[in-house]
């Protein structure tokens, strides 16, 4: 009889252990409340709350119930994670694994603290190309998580130099043979089945630059054969007026004779004789799409770019990325002269030419090649001719128009973009405040402080409309059943802190980010957690369903892709 009763007390306080427990059982592992919504679209959705189970949201607006953990959002804004259409980081990290790193250096603080949860690398047509690259580089986003969701694009300037060889330049005749350019093919199919999410371009350098509108073409349709895209570095953003309009007609005509959606990476215009061009270019992209014709556009927020020091030098006299040997030296140095001195007078003065990256002479960075030669006491195009001869550098050139960086803004077909690298540690000198300020200093300056586009619309410009544009599945929106992407930040402390002078600096405003469920910004401060992974190419039945669930262009009301 007491080995009954001794058991049956011991039943009683095991339920009445327990019964608490299952009463404050979490409907959610993370809750952040009270916030200002914006979910998608062109308007802000009011406060509620944003709720999140594992990797997903399951609540937006009113959540019911607690969560394990509870964030007070009140008095900051929530919002779906930032994408980055163009981004190169992919260059940076060392994609075929030679940098090794520590455990600490391995996410892209940059851009976690911008807001930014997806990165697209692979644009301006270099970068890991060949199917067996891309597997690699995508596996290491897996298994070394940076932070943020990656895609990863085709680059076809180093897939034209993998068929054709590094001596294109001596060609007589530039395009590929019927064989080189069914190799090309052949290649690009077999990293879009390793989960490449397109074709870029960069026409503008070599040896893009020496491909016809016929070999894009022949390749963005197979890129299009399985819904990808197109992202294009024009052939020429300026000082020339005829060839720069000639430039954004030629990414219009891939897009409709490719039938796929193109993306024109970074749109500019860039030098004196085509500042206040912007309206003519709005006008012609705007014609294309209302005839149906899928072109969109990224942009970063400041009137001035970040390249190499071989800009200076036409793309004829260069051999890849540098000025072709024979004109560095005496004989051809007066061709060399004749071109550079060209270039400088119409779109690149020397004192608009800051070098930022020459490690070789690293007394030379943040100086312009009008400082060096007044120092040295010659000529400007002697400095600009000695430091594009040299080892590779890069520069900083301001020769955009900012009235023209506000035109193009406030289009709907326009997303934001940084055309930056994720900065890992031990990298060098960060070059430009893009790389550290893009969608913080786009939210604080021309939406926030001088209202030429509303948050929504910058909102949607970094969230909705490139996933909209790269039709990318359950992202880019507030909604039950989305992956968990989600920023919030306070609207009065957001702001880039970078500059010219010190581009290196963090922005500031970010209190949370998450990134698939994992909070990886945490009351403004990064938490070392990880949730980033590959994004690869999913199959047309995935794709179309997200067309029809989540991502219509809402600027059109027909779906973007």
């Amino acid at each position: 009889m007491v080995r009954i009763a001794s058991v049956w007390g011991v039943v009683c306080l095991c339920c009445a252990l327990s019964t608490p427990a299952r009463a404050e059982a979490a409907d959610y592992d993370l809750a952040l409340r009270g916030a200002t919504l914006y979910r998608g679209g062109f308007e802000l959705a009011g406060t509620g709350d944003v709720a999140i189970r594992g990797d997903r949201i399951v609540a937006v607006g009113e959540a019911p119930g607690r969560a394990r953990r509870e964030i007070d959002a009140r008095g900051l804004v929530a919002a779906p994670g930032f994408i980055d259409l163009h981004n190169h980081t992919d260059e940076a990290y060392g994609w075929l694994g030679w940098l090794p790193l520590p455990p600490d250096g391995r996410e892209i603080r940059n851009y976690l603290t911008q807001g930014v949860t997806t990165i697209v690398t692979g644009n301006c047509g270099t970068g890991p190309a060949l199917p067996e690259e891309v597997a690699a580089w995508l596996r290491r986003a897996d298994d070394t998580p940076f932070g943020t969701n990656v895609i990863q694009l085709v680059p076809h300037g180093s897939l034209r130099l993998a068929v054709m060889g590094s001596a294109q330049a001596d060609r007589a005749d530039p395009a590929p043979t019927p064989d080189e350019l069914a190799r090309m093919e052949a290649l690009l199919d077999a990293s879009l089945r390793e989960g490449a999410w397109g074709l870029s371009t960069g026409l503008e350098y070599d040896p893009g630059a020496r491909a016809s509108t016929d070999e894009i073409v022949a390749l963005a349709k197979r890129a299009a054969s399985v819904g990808g895209v197109y992202a294009s570095h024009t052939r020429h953003e300026g000082p020339d007026p005829a060839r720069t309009l000639a430039s954004y007609d030629e990414a219009i005509e891939i897009a409709e004779r490719a039938g796929i959606t193109a993306q024109i990476s970074h749109i500019k215009t860039s030098g004196r004789p085509v500042h206040g061009l912007s309206a003519e270019i709005i006008d012609r992209v705007e014609k294309a799409r209302a005839r149906g014709v899928r072109v969109y556009a990224d942009q970063y927020p400041y009137a001035a770019s970040n390249t190499g020091l071989t800009q200076v030098v036409p793309v004829a006299l260069r051999d890849g990325s540098r000025v072709l040997a024979r004109h560095c030296e005496e004989e051809g140095r007066h061709t060399l002269r004749e071109a550079v001195e060209g270039v400088m007078s119409t779109e690149m003065p020397a004192e608009s030419i800051l070098v930022t990256t020459y490690p070789w002479r690293f007394w030379l960075q943040g100086r312009t090649v009008a400082e060096i030669a007044a120092e040295r006491g010659v000529d400007p195009t002697e400095v600009a001719m000695d430091l594009a001869c040299g080892p590779i550098g890069f520069a900083t050139y301001f020769t955009q128009s900012e009235d023209d960086v506000r035109r193009f803004m406030t289009r709907d077909w326009v997303a934001t973009a940084s055309d930056g690298v994720g900065v890992f540690w031990p990298l060098g000198r960060i070059t430009h405040p893009r790389v550290h300020g893009t969608f913080p200093r786009k939210i604080r300056r021309y939406a926030i402080d001088e209202a030429v586009i509303s948050l929504a619309f910058a909102l949607r410009s970094m969230s909705e409309l490139p996933a909209a544009i790269f039709g990318i599945p359950e992202r880019g929106r507030l909604e039950p059943g989305f992956f968990a992407d989600v920023v919030t930040f306070d609207p009065k402390r957001i702001r880039d802190v970078a500059t010219f002078d010190a581009p290196g600096v963090e922005s500031e405003g970010v209190e949370t980010l998450i990134v698939n469920g994992v909070v990886s910004i945490d009351g403004g401060r990064p938490t070392g957690d990880r949730g980033g992974r590959a994004l690869r190419l999913a199959s047309d039945r995935t794709r179309e369903a997200a067309r029809a669930t989540g991502h219509p262009d809402l600027a059109r009301g027909v779906s973007a892709r």
